[in-house]
């Protein structure tokens, strides 16, 4: 059986890969290569960040789990949304300098997010929601 930790865990590793291909598409100037890889990075992660906030943040809230680390991944969500705004805009524009920088701090900004949920937040899902893990993890799909 898959815990919510292993699943959304793999989940962030795809995302980490594609956004790699992104960036070195984009650092050596292959813009046809990362237009590609970071639409599919983005699209990736919009459906990881709505599964977990219209499936799994919810669900925690039902059952009585804590409120505090949901509120800080959602906030780091909007962080993460505005630099893959700006990130689109560079690839658009074929802004190696720009896209690189905000690569940077991306990065940063999601090796924090991904250790606090990998860490804190999804174990603490997997013991307060382990009756509804499987019905959960299947409503992934309808994201």
């Amino acid at each position: 059986m898959t815990t919510i930790a292993e699943f959304m865990t793999a989940n962030h590793k795809t995302c980490d890969n594609e956004f790699a291909d992104a960036e070195t598409a984009a650092l050596t100037d292959d813009w046809a290569d990362a237009e590609t890889a970071f639409n599919a990075f983005n699209d990736d992660m919009a459906h990881h960040f709505r599964m977990e906030e219209e499936v799994l943040f919810p669900a925690l809230a039902s059952a009585g789990g804590p409120s505090g680390p949901v509120q800080v991944m959602l906030m780091e969500h909007t962080q993460i949304r505005e630099l893959l705004g700006q990130m689109a805009a560079a690839v658009k524009q074929k802004d190696a300098q720009e896209y690189s920088g905000l690569s940077e701090t991306l990065l940063m900004v999601m090796q924090q997010h991904n250790h606090k949920e990998e860490n804190i937040l999804y174990p603490i899902m997997d013991q307060i929601l382990a009756r509804e893990r499987e019905a959960l993890l299947g409503r992934f799909q309808a994201v």
